[in-house]
């Protein structure tokens, strides 16, 4: 039988680990960290935070977000900027092109869908 997969009060973990990069830096490699608590069939759950720096990306999978800390701006292809600050909700349509920026070290819960 399947069993609940659970992450308590992720904006409070110290258990994150130093993880790959998001993107392709721009500039200095911001530090990222990783906390997965669910990894089956293509679909992944954790969260993840990141110091200020830019990244350049573009994505392979569909990934919900929801911020819990910090400010990001995100800006496409087109020069369309989204900003967000904790409390967000948002969702990174798989082939998403542009680039990140961390402005305040942000934290995120996320689903990720391959």
């Amino acid at each position: 039988m399947p069993t609940i997969s659970v992450q308590k009060a992720p904006l409070q973990l110290s258990n994150l680990e130093p993880c790959e990069s998001f993107g392709e830096p721009i500039g200095d490699l911001p530090l990222q960290s990783d906390a997965c608590f669910y990894d089956q069939d293509g679909v992944f759950m954790g969260t993840w935070e990141c110091e200020p720096g830019k990244l350049q990306l573009n994505l392979a999978v569909t990934e919900f977000c929801h911020l819990i800390k910090g400010h990001w701006k995100l800006t496409d292809e087109n020069g369309n900027v989204t900003e967000l600050k904790a409390g967000d909700s948002f969702c990174f349509p798989k082939g998403w092109v542009g680039v990140s920026e961390v402005v305040e070290t942000v934290r995120k819960v996320y689903t990720m869908l391959e």
